[in-house]
């Protein structure tokens, strides 16, 4: 019965018109972390995953001092067994004495179906800033793993020794999805974990993956100066494509580079329409077009402009050639964002959002991919 009241008291559910005028569709919104919630400051930093005859799982950090990314920082989870419409008590995926543990990227290798959640550990006073600039110890990778959906997990292990250089300063896993990249008679299976770093205070991206199922990892080349938060699919030729943040006073749009070798070598992407950057993190992510045979649309969110309010879905189906269509998915104060394929078709995502402030909750919102296409994609908004 407690656990019930408590359900009722602190996940909000309710269904809400779409905000595309005359192409309404209901969407599911639920609350599954709200500030305030277990005692923390803010929630922050969202990553979702979810597959077939499995719980729907919603990570994020647990900011418990600060807004900011530092002081008392955990990594929680929230599980829903109803597909997003009620979620599970919190728990604790990594507490490490009161260091902050940040920037969740989970992927699952699907040779054997254990979930990995890579996520990074600095220590509780030192700011990102200072990190940066080498004036404290740079931030260490670390990485924890679930054998049965999530129920219980593996103590959290520093694999900083093989995920990082001696003279990086700043590091982020992800945050959000990796790969599991199929191998075959030459090549072994491979987990893949886009991530940044800073050196000499430049952020670059680079990938972190395993080819022995997540008992050792390693760190590629760099991938592009000036990025950070980098998201990675894998396109029809086996290709990947990489779309990351572009650090602000660098460009006015995302990064886009795709690698043939997977991941070891990357180039400037050919043929791909510009996607613009509003100085936040974006979510790239490819999806299976219902009623199609083997046919994949891409989805693209994305605040719609650079002072982080109204996050839209774009939607590609030409391979990123062209973005035609969006929907606008939360009309206020909203920044980071998660999805995944979940159950019916839908597409399901987390999303950083609030009425007055962006970091009042993270929610929950699901809708058919096919809505996005109803309406034609807006002009980016100023600030």
């Amino acid at each position: 019965m407690r656990h019930s009241m408590n359900l009722a008291r602190f996940f909000l559910f309710f269904v809400v018109t779409a905000f595309a005028r005359g192409q309404g569709q209901p969407l599911l919104y639920t609350v599954p972390f709200k500030a305030g919630d277990e005692g923390a400051k803010i929630y922050r930093i969202p990553a979702i995953w979810w597959l077939p005859k499995k719980p729907l799982m919603a990570f994020a950090e647990r900011r418990m001092e600060q807004r900011r990314m530092f002081g008392d920082v955990d990594i929680v989870l929230r599980r829903s067994l109803d597909h997003g419409q009620t979620w599970e008590p919190q728990q604790v995926i990594a507490n490490l004495e009161r260091d902050t543990c940040g920037n969740p990227c989970v992927v699952q290798d699907a040779s054997n179906g254990r979930l990995w959640l890579a996520f990074t550990r600095s220590r509780n006073q030192d700011t990102e800033e200072d990190i940066v600039a080498a004036k404290v110890p740079g931030t260490g990778v670390w990485i924890t793993h679930s054998d049965d959906d999530g129920t219980t997990w593996a103590t959290p292990r520093d694999i900083s020794a093989t995920a990082r250089k001696p003279n990086w300063g700043w590091y982020g896993t992800g945050p959000g999805q990796g790969l599991f990249l199929r191998g075959g008679a030459s090549k072994p299976d491979r987990l893949l974990v886009p991530a940044y770093h800073t050196e000499d205070g430049v952020y670059r991206t680079h990938m972190l993956f395993s080819d022995d199922h997540g008992e050792t990892w390693q760190i590629g080349a760099d991938v592009a100066d000036h990025t950070s938060e980098p998201q990675v699919i894998e396109m029809d030729s086996h290709t990947l494509l990489m779309n990351a943040r572009t650090i602000s006073g660098h460009g006015s749009t995302r990064t886009l580079i795709v690698s043939k070798d997977r991941g070891t070598t990357w180039q400037p992407a050919q043929e791909m329409a510009a996607l613009v950057e509003n100085n936040c993190q974006g979510c790239i992510y490819k999806c299976f077009r219902n009623g199609s045979n083997g046919q994949y649309d891409w989805i693209f969110s994305h605040p719609i402009s650079s002072g982080r309010t109204g996050v839209h879905a774009w939607i590609s189906d030409d391979e990123g050639k062209s973005w035609p269509s969006a929907q606008m998915l939360w009309s206020g104060p909203s920044a980071y964002t998660s999805m995944v394929r979940v159950q019916g078709g839908l597409v399901g995502m987390l999303i950083e959002c609030g009425t007055k402030d962006v970091y009042e909750q993270i929610a929950f919102v699901k809708f058919a991919p096919e809505w996005l296409k109803a309406r034609k994609a807006p002009a980016p908004a100023s600030k």
